[in-house]
């Protein structure tokens, strides 16, 4: 199974639970992210970095729609 499978099955489970899926810098990720603290936007392809806006370590995948990124 490619990662990008792996994430989305991951977020489809997370997302009907309710829960926000959190990662740290450093993990391995693909797709769109938004930094938790303050909301800087980052396309992965490899591995999640540290915010270069705000020094922030924890993404969460960027979602359109989702009240956490407005």
């Amino acid at each position: 199974m490619a990662l990008e499978e792996a994430d989305f099955r991951l977020d489809d489970a997370l997302a009907e639970s309710g829960f926000v899926d959190f990662r740290i810098a450093g993990a391995i990720a693909a797709g769109e992210f938004r930094c938790a603290d303050c909301g800087y936007g980052a396309i992965v392809h490899h591995e999640l970095p540290v915010c270069p806006m705000c020094g922030g370590g924890v993404w969460e995948r960027a979602e359109h729609g989702r009240p956490f990124y407005q």
